[in-house]
């Protein structure tokens, strides 16, 4: 199987190895934890290896197979990110990422572009359960770079502070 299964296939699949647990012994563990009647061992066994393969389980499934693995439902099916930074960011400030950074060119920082800083760095702490861990943590780093050099800059005293705090939370980031 590939690295091109979706992060919950090969969690399940690492889970039920970690444990030592054949698909069969899963599928027996799994029934400890379903609330009603599953269908046969046979047919539950094919189930099983399409959602190791990537097939999504359904919501009945989801809280059970958590369960199963002792975790809750959103830590093994995250639900998809329902906010686009980069829409809040444009909403907020009238920038995009592009002009953000050409404006922390500058020698001195506006009002907007702390407002879309802050706006960024939210979307980044608040986007590891949809955002792989790799890809957030260049970005996050890249972002905390930007903010850093910022320190150089012509600031007042509470556009030091924010910038400041900016860069602790961009320090947190994965």
């Amino acid at each position: 199987m590939g690295e091109d299964r979706p992060a919950w296939a090969r969690r399940i699949a690492a889970e039920r190895a970690a444990r030592d647990w054949s698909q069969r012994d899963a599928v027996r563990a799994l029934r400890a934890h379903a609330s009603s009647d599953l269908p046969s061992e046979e047919s539950m066994i094919r189930q099983w290896k399409r959602w190791e393969s990537g097939a999504l389980p359904s919501d009945f499934y989801q809280p059970v197979i958590a369960a199963t693995f002792g975790t809750v439902t959103n830590a093994l099916f995250p639900a998809p990110s329902r906010r686009d930074g980069n829409q809040e960011i444009l909403a907020v400030s009238g920038m995009e990422t592009l002009e953000i950074v050409s404006r922390l060119n500058r020698s001195d920082v506006d009002t907007a572009t702390l407002d879309a800083l802050r706006i960024t760095t939210d979307r980044l702490c608040s986007e590891y359960p949809y955002m792989p861990s790799a890809q957030l943590l260049i970005e996050g780093r890249q972002w905390l770079r930007r903010v850093v050099e910022l320190h150089s800059k012509s600031l007042t005293l509470a556009q030091h502070r924010e910038v400041l705090a900016l860069s602790g939370w961009l320090k947190v980031v994965p």
